[in-house]
């Protein structure tokens, strides 16, 4: 089940003013994203420079794992949070951009594993999420096209996250994998 972005405001609201549901869980997704091996609602805590108040540390904790459990499904059911679709065109692109720097900044803070983990593909997909940042809603005389367009970034936005994520979640697992010997043992001397 996709957690609820009204839910998430209303929990936020008076607790956590400047920080929006996209952007919290932009966070979250950028830091599970980047190969990060174990996040906590302090890390998040730190990455958007607030204090941990223990209702929102709940929450916070909880979207970290519903967020993985996403990420690690093989059926690609992981939605960004995001306003639904009889909110306003302007406040879903101001969500979705506050969505995808809210994950560069996620990525950025927990990605460890060096450069060539990315590929050029992973590359590409961090930096068109990077762009994506600064999206605006610009007034144009086709609103149908418009949704569509919002509907295509947003389908992009998932895709790209979900490669990254098991892109690098596999790549993260494979030095310890690579420690322990085919016996089920480990490698290390005693």
């Amino acid at each position: 089940m996709n957690p609820d972005y009204y839910r998430i405001q209303e929990q936020l609201q008076g607790r956590r003013p400047r920080c929006s549901p996209a952007a919290l869980h932009g966070a979250i997704t950028g830091l599970l994203s980047s190969g990060a091996p174990d996040i906590d609602e302090e890390d998040v805590a730190t990455l958007l420079d607030c204090e941990s108040v223990p209702v929102v540390a709940q929450l916070v904790s909880r979207l970290i794992e519903t967020t993985r459990a996403q990420l690690q499904e093989q059926d690609f059911s992981f939605q960004p949070v995001l306003p639904l679709d009889d909110t306003a065109l302007a406040a879903r692109v101001t969500a979705l951009g506050d969505w995808c720097d809210s994950f560069t900044q996620g990525f950025s803070s927990g990605f460890v594993l060096g450069e060539a983990a990315l590929g050029a593909e992973g590359r590409e997909a961090l930096a068109d999420i990077a762009q994506l940042a600064a999206l605006v809603d610009e007034p144009a005389d086709d609103m149908e096209d418009q949704e569509e367009d919002y509907m295509e970034l947003v389908e992009y936005v998932r895709m790209a996250t979900v490669t990254l994520y098991q892109q690098l979640a596999d790549t993260a697992a494979q030095p310890v994998a690579a420690m322990q010997a085919p016996d089920g043992g480990d490698n290390v001397l005693h």
